[in-house]
């Protein structure tokens, strides 16, 4: 991030202290609670926001040399991403093309090709068939057809990007929020600690929960809220993405010229389902993947300088992980609690006050992203 960018933003903070404010809206808005519930808008969306918009699925640092790749199944498609020989990332569908058998089991590592297991058809690491044993059973059935099917891939500040119904940009895709991305290191960090877990709510509601801060001092009124103010975020809505800033106590004392990124937590929702969450010194990537109305996968890592290579270190990136999860174990707790609340039929709305308008353009993207189907 700019330092001209930060310092703005630090002005901001502290206008809205003096003058106990916060970044708002002109007015609250409604959304249906069909929202959340609804099976046939649920299967709507799917295709229209997990096919047809760029998805993040990986990091590079996950693909460093030639050979190295990782499967990824949470969208729903089962992809391989791979860098091959020519330096280049590609993506395929995780599917042998002979009956149609995943290829690749493992979840990482490093091949020189990749095997199915079922007949042997072997893969290179660009996904042009090699061979299959038995070759005089398939004449006419030329090899060159028969390669892995590609999905289209790209990379933007060390995120791995997919759009399985067509090419894209990433650059392009990420240009709101890439620069920020960039100079907090994003492109240069080492993946460390990926986690999974499942909870019972609409990922959706899962977003939502990060993109306000006025349950901060209710919800987390025992871990991490003594370190923030009641209610006090800036935002700013970038493209379909969004820049949220959630300043934290020492920022009075480190005025305009301190580094926003040591005295505020910065929080970028990237469209639709991933989240990274700027710290000190490192950087948190969170995923909601939808698996039902009700039901979302929550896949999470941690973005280090370095990699960990010693006891110390892995230590205190322990101690930093185990502080964020417990923090979202607190806001799962309570968007688990949403979720059956929303199913009872009190509501046929949710409200989103003034100062949750982040929420507002988030279901509003989902909206434009999803309108005629």
């Amino acid at each position: 991030m700019k330092p001209e960018l930060q310092e703005t933003m630090i002005r901001r903070v502290l206008a809205h202290l003096e003058h106990r404010t916060t970044d708002t809206a002109a007015q609250p808005t409604r959304l249906p609670v069909a929202a959340y519930a609804d099976a046939a808008r649920f299967e709507r969306e799917l295709p229209r926001l997990f096919r047809g918009t760029p998805i993040a699925v990986g990091h590079v640092s996950q693909l460093q040399q030639p050979g190295d790749f990782f499967t990824h199944d949470a969208s729903g498609l089962p992809l391989l991403v791979a860098r091959g020989d020519d330096g280049r990332i590609r993506a395929f569908k995780n599917v042998c093309r002979h009956r149609g058998t995943r290829v690749e089991g493992a979840p990482c590592g490093q091949r020189k090709a990749f095997v199915c297991p079922y007949h042997a058809w072997s893969y290179a690491r660009d996904g042009h068939l090699l061979g299959r044993p038995h070759e005089d059973g398939f004449a006419g059935i030329a090899r060159e057809e028969r390669g892995l099917v590609e999905v289209p891939v790209g990379e933007a500040a060390g995120l791995v990007f997919v759009r399985p119904d067509g090419p894209f940009d990433a650059t392009a895709w990420l240009a709101p929020v890439l620069e920020d991305l960039v100079g907090f290191g994003t492109a240069t960090a080492t993946m460390y600690d990926p986690i999974a877990f499942t909870k019972q709510l609409s990922w959706k509601l899962a977003i939502d929960i990060f993109l306000e801060a006025y349950h901060l001092r209710s919800t987390h009124g025992r871990s991490i809220y003594p370190l923030f103010f009641d209610n006090v975020a800036l935002v700013d809505l970038l493209g379909p993405h969004i820049r949220e800033v959630l300043p934290k106590r020492t920022i009075r004392e480190a005025g305009p010229h301190g580094s926003l990124r040591h005295h505020a937590n910065i929080l970028y929702h990237l469209f639709p389902n991933t989240l990274v969450l700027v710290e000190p010194d490192h950087a948190a990537v969170v995923h909601m993947w939808p698996r039902g109305p009700a039901e979302t996968l929550l896949t999470a890592y941690t973005l280090i300088p370095e990699p960990a290579a010693t006891d110390k270190a892995r230590t205190h990136w322990d101690a930093n992980n185990a502080i964020l999860y417990s923090a979202i174990e607190e806001d799962f707790a309570m968007g688990e609690s949403i979720q059956r609340g929303l199913a009872a039929g009190a509501n046929e709305d949710v409200v989103f006050g003034a100062f949750e308008h982040a929420l507002a353009h988030f279901h509003r993207q989902v909206a434009d992203a999803t309108i005629g189907g």
